[in-house]
């Protein structure tokens, strides 16, 4: 079975050729708040590779805690060893609570109480967890701690919108505009993660600076817990779980028209056809069901294996080694992500996934292999040795090194933008059948936050 021939089987309106969707402008409008879910998961992404190299992040986490201020401001090989590790958990936990929200919470919740429930659900868990981060003081073990629970509860909330955003899209979106309309989580993520770096590079000296980038994300959840109140259900949660009546009114609301019969006669049949939600056992022994599970598993395993995640995790630190200028690289490399990926919202469908995976996918390997031959060969790291422990670490690139380093990363970042990027978070919404939908993207959520632990 080829990405292709999976993403052209509408089975949701199979012999119904003659629907009418009425006026799609709701439908969009729909998309485009529910993928405010999307932004924050980009904006925390983009937010926390820059301020762990602020001085203000230093301050309340390392400086007194650790070592002085001359000690916290090595180069990270050199930095104190429990600091290092702190680093390393302050991104761990985060990924452990994705991971929970995405496997645990959410196919759970949204089959139970419905699609707006864990999108509600996602924004008050962020909420919750970015507060824990960013109110208490800093410059206690104790504290920082908590600071860490909070990170797992943070995760747990862009876990559950990361499953949830591109669901609701794809139930409520009209055949021909799924796909566009289902990339509006791309769209939100990247124009989170752009803007994250727009508010680092001007609150980086800021005495609260990490603090302050991190409160500006709270905007988006608040609105959606007020705003989902204001949205309609999905018609195809409604259908299965309150009847015909129920759904019919939600439909009526999101096409603006009177008349939804054809459509809610092809939900009708999908129900029907496709017979009762089912068991883990069946989805695991039934061929197609297999197919289209390895189809979208595989495509997060590779989209997480692809060397995105660390980029923007870890690029502050490394282009603050290469170039001296970590957040300028950031806002760089992000800025070239959510520019390249307004495209890719039209080209997927007239180009085909398929094409842009296989020919991007050869894009994104030049810029990796360019980036990593100059850095082999044009820088020198320097180490500085006593007693077998690291004291010190110094990366001499020069400037046209550093420079053709950071050139060949957006090249990759262009590429990725282009299709993986979009298409992964597309494609696992829409192969799967409406019985088994909320299962089968589950476990494909589950890959991505899976993979993620092994760039930590």
């Amino acid at each position: 079975m080829s990405l292709e021939s999976v993403s052209k089987t509408d089975h949701h309106h199979l012999q119904h050729k003659n629907i009418h969707y009425g006026k799609p402008y709701f439908a969009v409008l729909l998309a485009a708040f529910s993928s405010l879910g999307g932004w924050f998961f980009g904006y925390d992404q983009g937010v926390t590779g820059g301020i762990v190299i602020m001085n203000s992040f230093k301050n309340d986490f390392c400086v007194g805690v650790y070592a002085n201020t001359s000690g916290c401001d090595l180069s990270i090989a050199a930095l104190p060893p429990d600091y290092r590790q702190f680093l390393v958990l302050f991104t761990l936990m985060y990924n452990l609570g994705c991971f929970i929200g995405a496997l645990f919470i959410s196919s759970f919740v949204a089959e139970k109480f419905g699609r707006r429930a864990i999108i509600f659900t996602s924004a008050v868990l962020f909420i919750i967890g970015t507060s824990m981060v960013i109110l208490p003081p800093g410059g206690s073990k104790t504290i920082m701690i908590f600071i860490l629970i909070g990170r797992i509860v943070e995760g747990t909330g862009v876990g559950c919108a990361s499953f949830s955003c591109p669901l609701y899209a794809s139930e409520i979106a009209p055949t021909k505009l799924r796909g566009m309309l289902s990339g509006f989580m791309t769209m939100g993520i990247v124009t989170g993660l752009f803007a994250a770096n727009v508010v680092n590079f001007f609150f980086q000296n800021h005495k609260w600076g990490w603090r302050l980038s991190n409160g500006i994300i709270l905007i988006a959840p608040a609105i959606i817990m007020v705003g989902i109140f204001f949205c309609p259900e999905t018609p195809r949660w409604l259908f299965k779980k309150k009847g015909r009546a129920s759904a019919e009114k939600s439909l009526k609301r999101i096409r603006k028209i009177y008349d939804v019969t054809a459509e809610l006669n092809a939900i009708a049949d999908a129900v029907r056809e496709e017979g009762n939600e089912l068991s883990i056992k069946e989805l695991f022994t039934t061929k197609k069901m297999l197919e289209r599970l390895g189809i979208g598993m595989g495509i997060h395993v590779f989209l997480q294996t692809s060397g995105i995640s660390p980029i923007f995790a870890f690029g502050g630190i490394i282009f603050e080694s290469v170039l001296g200028s970590g957040i300028i690289s950031l806002l760089i490399l992000s800025g070239a992500n959510m520019l390249s990926t307004i495209p890719a919202l039209f080209l997927f469908d007239r180009i085909g996934r398929r094409n842009l995976l296989i020919f991007c996918g050869l894009g994104m390997v030049v810029g990796h292999l360019v980036a990593a031959t100059v850095f082999f060969t044009g820088c020198n790291v320097v180490k500085t040795v006593m007693n077998d422990i690291i004291v010190n670490e110094e990366v001499n690139c020069g400037t046209n090194a550093g420079v053709l380093m950071l050139i060949f990363t957006v090249i990759y970042i262009i590429c990725f933008a282009l299709s993986w990027g979009a298409i992964c978070w597309i494609y696992a919404a829409e192969i799967y059948p409406l019985n088994s939908t909320v299962i089968l993207l589950t476990l494909a959520m589950h890959q991505t936050r899976t993979f993620r632990f092994g760039h930590i």
